[in-house]
């Protein structure tokens, strides 16, 4: 099988633009994973936060049993606080399962989008040859 100088120029734009796309995907996929790493860490802390506080409640609990006092309504709070962090820190690693699976679709879209604009200066370059003849 032989390609012709077109086929050939079309087969190397789209290998040279393998390399954009690559980089731009991992760019984006260290970006994003960084992000999310970030929010975990603030999120497990405050979730140790918490933990720590509800520790504290329990301890407390057991000396003064006052169903309505100020120290029951801050260890509800936190107890709150505590189920809202670790829904948020479960969300944040199905976020990082996801930025996997993304790193997939950010490559293939920048390989066609790069390969479609060269489509597009190829068509371009034709058409204002064709029309100065």
């Amino acid at each position: 099988m032989k390609l012709t100088r077109v086929q050939k120029f079309s087969l190397a734009f789209f290998i040279f633009s393998l390399l954009p796309a690559y980089l731009l995907a991992h760019w984006r996929f260290e970006e994003n994973l960084a992000m999310v790493t970030d929010k975990f860490a603030r999120e497990q802390t405050l979730h140790l936060s918490t933990d720590k506080l509800l520790i504290n409640c329990e301890r407390n609990e057991k000396n003064e049993p006052a169903a309505y006092s100020a120290n029951h309504q801050i260890c509800a709070q936190g107890a709150q606080e505590h189920a809202l962090t670790s829904q948020a820190m479960d969300a944040l690693a199905r976020e990082k399962i996801r930025n996997d699976a993304d790193w997939y679709w950010n490559f293939l879209w920048t390989v066609l989008i790069c390969n479609l604009f060269g489509l597009a200066a190829y068509r371009g370059s034709l058409f204002i040859t064709r029309s100065e003849t």
